[in-house]
């Protein structure tokens, strides 16, 4: 269907209403506003709704976790781009209080059925597979999501591993799942998550590298002669949430550490050393270069090779490899490894460097922009410029991926907030210089 636009934050609801024992009721003109929420960290998409009640329904309805809203809201009532159609759980209801004598105002939370669902369950049992097959068969034997109809984007992961899930409600085990799963190149840095398409089981280096699937621009808004198709791409505002922590990177193991491991199986101890370049030569980038900072410490000493900066210290399996006892008794058993050296150093860098770039923008209600799609940021300069001057700030523009969103839905418009990162852009990588140290000890 065609969709016809007469301002980029308008929006047509086809149905709100809330489902109860005793029927469904139509709140689509007691409503305030609606938020929708969906991040790259949740297992599931929620939200909430606020509600302005003059007909008694809060004291009819006890909101006991049995109802459920039905939300079907499209961008203009002749078309289904960038709409969305999904049921909800709501599961808790908040900040009653009242308006006069005649109404009151309330918020409903509400939450994907799946993870009221996890809730009630858990799940003590051993899997011989990949960790991306067990997660299919949770999902599809304790939370009814048959494998192939997930919804989103699902890849499986590298290894035959021999899982053994530690009596975890559902979702708990799928998020175990992925902390320990690696992708062809052995990179830990596996997501589950939902968002407005369905669930996905995907490594981030996938995502980062899919088709951006939005130009966002910085340009006038709201103009009598405007076309609403163009300025729904273009941003009402933007905040830099943070763009690079030297600290936070140093600390959480980004640009260099090392992985302590003891087997009390063999009684062997091992180090392994990782520097920025062993995690991020696994990953695949957005843009040309990689989010690193290359800085020589007073001793002479590059910060990716500051192995001390960060230690982690775990169980490990590979000594077991090399033992005789294993390979006579139990020799299939080395093949089902699950090797701790490989993600539970890398995974937390891996995640620590993404979030340490990061933008919030503003932008005309639009139900594809969801986690896990990339955008393409043209920012601004703000400061002096001259006729003739690029008009690019180059450390902050480029491709990011969406790791969070929230939709807005107001009684007269849509907004979507979202959050995006990125591991890399187009800005080269320098090495500090040596005067920049002398200056720094000397001054």
């Amino acid at each position: 269907m065609s969709l016809s636009m007469s301002k980029s934050t308008q929006f047509k609801i086809n149905e709100l209403v809330i489902v109860t024992k005793g029927g469904p009721i139509d709140i689509s003109v007691i409503y305030e506003e609606i938020n929708i929420f969906d991040s790259l960290f949740l297992p599931v998409m929620s939200g909430s709704i606020l509600i302005r009640d003059a007909a008694g329904l809060s004291g009819s309805l006890l909101f006991d976790g049995s109802e459920s809203i039905l939300i079907d809201i499209a961008k203009d009532s002749n078309s289904d781009v960038a709409s969305f159609r999904k049921a909800f759980r709501i599961y808790k209801q908040s900040t009653r209080k009242n308006e006069g004598l005649n109404s009151e105002l309330y918020t409903l939370h509400f939450c994907s059925d799946e993870l009221m669902y996890s809730d009630q369950q858990r799940i003590n049992q051993s899997y011989d597979n990949t960790y991306g097959k067990v997660v299919e068969k949770i999902l599809e034997d304790y939370l009814g999501v048959p494998a192939g109809e997930s919804g989103g984007i699902f890849e499986d992961t590298v290894g035959i591993r021999n899982v053994v899930i530690p009596n975890l409600r559902p979702i708990e085990a799928i998020e175990w799942c992925a902390k320990r799963s690696l992708d062809q190149k052995q990179a830990p840095n596996y997501l589950f998550f939902q968002n407005l398409v369905g669930f996905n089981f995907a490594p981030l280096s996938m995502l980062l590298t899919q088709e951006d699937i939005l130009d966002v621009r910085f340009a006038p808004k709201n103009q009598s002669k405007g076309n609403p198709f163009s300025e729904i791409s273009s941003a009402r505002a933007f905040e830099v949430v943070t763009q690079s922590d030297s600290i936070s990177k140093q600390r959480s193991g980004v640009n260099a550490g090392q992985f302590i491991g003891f087997d009390p199986l063999t009684r062997t101890t091992a180090k392994k050393e990782i520097g920025y370049g062993d995690v991020d030569a696994t990953m695949d980038k957005a843009n040309d270069n990689p989010n690193a900072s290359v800085i020589k410490n007073r001793s002479g000493v590059s910060n990716i090779e500051a192995y001390d900066s960060k230690k982690t210290l775990s169980f490990f399996s590979l000594a077991q490899n090399f033992s005789n006892y294993i390979k006579e008794k139990d020799p299939t058993s080395l093949s089902k490894l699950d090797n701790t050296e490989s993600w539970m150093f890398q995974r937390k860098a891996i995640i620590d460097n993404l979030m340490s770039k990061r933008l919030k923008i503003a932008m005309p209600g639009n139900f594809q922009l969801t986690s896990g799609f990339n955008v393409n940021v043209d920012a601004p300069i703000f400061g002096k410029k001259f006729k003739g001057d690029d008009n690019e700030d180059k450390s902050l523009s480029g491709k990011y991926l969406i790791v969070a969103s929230r939709q807005i839905i107001g009684y007269e418009k849509h907004e979507t907030i979202i959050e995006v990162a990125t591991t890399s852009s187009d800005v080269e990588v320098t090495m500090s210089s040596p005067e920049q140290q002398e200056d720094l000890l000397s001054y």
